[in-house]
């Protein structure tokens, strides 16, 4: 398929499967590298959002997405707003912490590649209070 937007033509690959952490992160990192305009999920939060000239009253954390969803939502509903609730499913082990889970699934992506990342999102972790040294001590 391909689509035309203003005179850039873009292609685009259907692909069905299974994509491993690692070629999605080659992917990103390939992306990033070589696209004038990477796709907007994968782009680093603060190219996104903003953050050094918006002031946000609120930013949440994936972390802890039903617990900050409900406190926006009731914040909302205080103030007027509809009374209304977060559908939240956690298809991963509610008993393992997300970061834990998160270290294993990053456990089987090589160290270079992982060193890209970081250096890709480094802002955004600091920005946002994440710790990337666990999967780079030196970047």
């Amino acid at each position: 398929m391909y689509f035309v937007f203003g005179a850039k033509l873009v292609a685009s690959v259907l692909y069905t499967g299974i994509v491993t952490l690692t070629e999605f992160a080659q992917y990103v990192i390939h992306d990033w590298s070589n696209a004038t305009e990477l796709d907007r999920h994968w782009r680093a939060q603060h190219e996104i959002c903003n953050p050094c000239f918006l002031k946000y009253d609120f930013i949440g954390r994936f972390e802890n997405l039903k617990q900050d969803a409900d406190h926006i939502l009731a914040t909302l509903a205080a103030s007027g707003g509809p009374n209304i609730t977060f559908p939240f499913l956690n298809a991963f082990n509610k008993t393992v912490p997300s970061v834990q889970q998160l270290k294993t699934f990053y456990a089987k992506v090589p160290s270079e590649i992982l060193r890209k990342l970081v250096r890709i999102y480094k802002l955004d972790y600091e920005l946002f209070g994440y710790d990337y040294r666990w999967a780079c001590s030196d970047c």
